[in-house]
């Protein structure tokens, strides 16, 4: 009965050990607000213009509630994870509705003195060097590094040759990331893609129904550094990702490069829009005391997989500071330029400018208010120009 007794003990306490070794935390990010602005485009055929005012979300940071655990697995190892979903807490757009969105959902191993692994959905080594710019990716227009106009959702933002569109991928599905521990202040990251499906039909003279023959494939790899020497970061990033699905391919896919960038270069994992596509992206910045100063360039080219006379080529420069004005508010101002061309149908070719400026008002360590306004332009292009103004008021915090 002791023996037992002391057996029932000693497992109890082993689990109760387990237990304190492990952990899970809730986390999120709520921004919502106002934002509104005005966009204009003018092409051989006439104008259009489009004006915005919406009570809407993320116009700072992306709306977020996150799950991410980790479990000390002894020797310096550790277990991790981590589930996080995109809200929309305002609402989609005008609707009374809104759907979330998988961000990162991903498993992994640390080993102490090495490095960490992570397998699943997750951040491109692009994204990760946010805080390494000068609006730390606010979804208001103006930055020439990571454009967006995600709260207001202009309808013409993808008709703009090139002055907003996006400047990378976001995040990949699928991904295998590796990272070192920081070691005589560098850090080298690498990330692997893959999602392939080859099906073939043998000794068949007709299709089987609801079949399809063919390739859908989706590859690519993600290569970064970071370096730190005392008040000075540099970080720099390359990734190339190719689609091949060749039995889906249609007029419009060889013909990419008609003006507008949407499609062809928002590329997906799981798209399939026979596309190679090609980032990179360094950004550098230095603490001077009373501001951080910072400057980064960005290339990204897209060239179809079924016509390689046809590609989307977008490259820009950007500098800015940031500083705490007060102890209460932070201010920062970005300005820069760039080039859109594309070589397929009409050929258009664009010069690209924007800037942008902000301040958040500090309430606590965990919420502010911010006032952003931020502007985009095109100029010399052959199909006509566009510009785009967005200002943005709104509350944020973070649990």
């Amino acid at each position: 009965m002791k023996k037992s007794l002391f057996a029932i003990a000693a497992v109890t306490a082993f689990a109760g050990a387990a237990q304190a070794q492990s952990s899970v935390t809730v986390y999120g990010l709520m921004d919502v607000g106002y934002t509104g602005g005005n966009a204009r485009v003018a092409t051989p055929a006439g104008v259009s213009k489009e004006t915005v005012n919406r009570i809407s979300n993320s116009m700072e940071s992306g709306s977020r509630l996150g799950f991410r655990g980790n479990e000390d697995l002894g020797g310096g190892t550790s277990a991790q994870f981590v589930f996080e979903l995109g809200i929309n807490p305002a609402g989609d757009n005008m609707s009374n509705t809104w759907t979330p969105n998988i961000r990162q959902g991903f498993a992994g191993l640390t080993q102490k003195g090495m490095g960490n692994v992570r397998i699943g959905t997750q951040n491109s080594l692009y994204w990760e060097q946010g805080n390494n710019m000068t609006g730390q990716l606010a979804q208001t227009a103006g930055s020439m590094l990571a454009p967006s106009v995600v709260g207001a959702s202009f309808l013409q933002s993808n008709t703009d040759n090139g002055s907003f569109s996006p400047a990378y991928t976001v995040r990949t599905a699928n991904t295998i990331r590796l990272s070192t521990e920081r070691m005589a202040g560098f850090t080298v990251k690498g990330a692997y893609t893959l999602s392939n499906s080859n099906r073939n039909q043998v000794n068949n003279t007709a299709p089987v129904q609801g079949y399809t023959q063919g390739t859908n494939d989706q590859d690519g790899y993600q290569i970064g550094v970071d370096y730190t020497f005392k008040k000075a970061l540099v970080q720099a990033s390359y990734a190339t990702f190719t689609s091949d699905n060749p039995y889906t391919a249609t007029a419009a896919q060889a013909a990419l490069g008609t003006g507008s960038v949407g499609a062809p270069v928002a590329w997906t994992p799981t798209g399939g829009t026979n596309v190679k596509d090609n980032q990179m992206l360094v950004t550098a910045s230095y603490d001077f005391g009373i501001l951080r100063a910072y400057a980064g360039y960005t290339n990204r080219k897209v060239t179809s997989g079924i016509n390689s006379n046809a590609f989307l080529k977008r490259t820009a420069q950007e500098i800015g500071v940031r500083s705490m004005i007060t102890p209460k508010i932070e201010g920062w101002a970005s300005v820069g330029n760039g080039r859109f061309t594309s070589f397929g149908t009409s050929n258009p070719t664009a010069n690209i400018t924007g800037y942008q400026v902000g301040s958040n008002y500090l309430m606590s360590k965990r919420t502010n208010l911010y006032a952003i306004y931020g502007a985009n332009q095109t100029s010399s292009t052959t199909v006509g120009s566009s510009g785009l103004n967005q200002y943005s008021l709104g509350v944020r915090h973070t649990f």
